[in-house]
């Protein structure tokens, strides 16, 4: 299991603040935070509204995140770090 989308997991449904691979963070409410035996799928919102998707395929493969907009779906980037919201390294 990959170590960022095993933490999403365990605090949801409660908010997690995600810190990308580029360094940009975004806290999301969540919605849904499932494995399939290695596999990870995971779905939020931002504050504006915004939905935004997590996967990943297992341990070794990183946790990607993508945001709908109003064209389609972006991806935003890799998820380095996840934190509960309110504390500091949860």
């Amino acid at each position: 299991m990959n170590t960022e989308a095993k933490r999403i997991h365990n605090i949801a449904p409660d908010p997690v603040r995600l810190t990308f691979d580029d360094g940009a963070t975004v806290e999301i409410e969540v919605r849904m935070a499932e494995f399939f035996q290695e596999a990870f799928q995971g779905e939020g919102v931002d504050e504006e509204g915004w939905t935004y998707r997590l996967v990943s395929d297992g341990t070794d493969d990183p946790l990607v995140a993508g945001r709908e907009t109003d064209e389609g779906w972006e991806t935003v980037g890799e998820v380095v770090a996840v934190e509960r919201v309110g504390t500091a390294g949860a």
